[in-house]
């Protein structure tokens, strides 16, 4: 195994879901805070902690695409990806995610390089038509519970008051 590979296998278990139509649990409120763990770019100023969401509904069609919906208080995400596709995957009901987007940065605890979407690419798929968003466990897992998927929509969270 080249270096590269290793590595990424390794920063992907620090820091890194199964097929029907279902209905997960229920959305939070707000997101759980993943550990006080502070991030720094390369010049040692703090980087955001990527969005955190969780899974609301899964869907899959007839034609091989699961569509997967993802939210937090914030709004939700409407993501769809190739049921062929080895990272396309079921997240897990309960289960807080990451969520990768083209202008993610993030650093995960004890690891040498930065995660982005593109370097998430280099090791799963691509979509070609669309904006693509990658799902990682917020709490840690392994290589093959990331998902890969085109954005369908995303629509803001509707606010109440009392």
């Amino acid at each position: 195994m080249t270096p590269r590979l290793v590595g990424a296998l390794f920063l992907l278990t620090l820091g890194i879901i199964s097929c029907t139509s279902s209905k997960l649990a229920a959305p939070v409120a707000s997101p759980i805070p993943v550990k006080a763990y502070v991030a720094k770019d390369e010049q040692g100023n703090d980087l955001p902690i990527p969005e955190i969401v969780r899974p609301k509904l899964v869907q899959n069609d007839n034609r091989g695409v699961k569509t997967v919906t993802v939210g937090n208080d914030k709004g939700d995400y409407v993501l769809s990806c190739n049921m062929e596709a080895s990272n396309c995957v079921t997240p897990e009901p309960g289960r807080d995610y990451f969520v990768f987007t083209k202008t993610t940065k993030w650093k995960f605890p004890s690891a040498t390089d930065y995660v982005t979407l593109p370097w998430l690419q280099d090791w799963s798929v691509t979509y070609k038509k669309g904006e693509n968003i990658a799902l990682v466990p917020a709490g840690g897992g392994k290589p093959e519970e990331m998902g890969m998927y085109f954005l369908d929509s995303w629509s803001a969270g509707v606010k109440t008051t009392r």
